[in-house]
């Protein structure tokens, strides 16, 4: 059920938790979108939360991601 990027996702959220999708591509040389799919696959089976936060830049909101009560 879980591949490489999400096991990668997990546990840089457990190290920096409170982090935006952007930063999570970032830090992990993928794209937004590939991260943006495997948090929100994540959050769906409880592995990690996320929250919308307003961005200081640019229109909308970001999410903001991390570790939730189902990793152990």
């Amino acid at each position: 059920m879980f591949n490489s990027k999400d096991e990668e996702i997990i546990n840089l959220l457990k190290k920096a938790p409170n982090l935006s999708t952007y930063q999570i591509a970032k830090k992990l040389k993928i794209s937004w979108s590939t991260a943006n799919l495997h948090c929100y696959k994540l959050k769906m089976v409880g592995k990690i939360d996320g929250s919308p936060q307003d961005s200081k830049f640019g229109m909308g909101e970001k999410m903001i991601w991390w570790t939730g009560d189902g990793d152990e």
